[in-house]
């Protein structure tokens, strides 16, 4: 829907990424091991990616830190999904192959991580330099339930950044 919208809009050449960034016992043993592997370069890391190596390793997106040798992602979450999370991207993955929507894989994409769930995504234009993403957003598993509402799963949140 999203790449019929940019179509329709007159927005060319844009490219969609996705990721899974599973479910909280995924994250959780995946953040486990991301901090175990970054600890012996932590000091090389700028002071907020120091300070997410413990808070949330995951959340670094700091293009000098991510680039560095020393601050390179040890582990990629693709490795600790469960097997619900990991078939539910797979048909993610399936559906847009067959409605011929092309995509690319970002295993470094994550979105606030904090409350994602499964699969994320972003449209990005080469045209935007370093700031490229034209709209993301992902799926939301108990986001009605933390606001205080019924159960709703697969709330979708969406930004957008305008285009000039």
């Amino acid at each position: 829907m999203l790449a019929t919208l940019l179509d329709r809009l007159g927005i060319a050449n844009w490219n969609l990424e996705l990721n899974s960034v599973g479910c909280p016992n995924d994250r959780a043993a995946f953040n486990e091991a991301l901090r175990k592997a970054l600890e012996p370069v932590k000091d090389k890391m700028c002071s907020d990616c120091q300070r997410r190596a413990v808070t949330n390793p995951c959340a670094c997106s700091i293009a000098r830190c991510r680039g560095s040798a020393d601050h390179r992602d040890p582990a990629r979450i693709s490795q600790f999904l469960d097997e619900a999370c990991r078939k539910h991207f797979e048909d993610v993955q399936l559906i847009l192959k067959a409605v011929g929507v092309p995509f690319v894989l970002n295993d470094r994409l994550v979105r606030g991580l904090d409350y994602y769930t499964r699969t994320a995504f972003e449209f990005t234009h080469g045209a935007l330099g370093a700031q490229n993403a034209i709209l993301g957003g992902g799926r939301y598993d108990g986001l009605s339930e933390a606001l205080g509402g019924p159960p709703a799963p697969a709330s979708a949140s969406l930004s957008a950044r305008t285009v000039s």
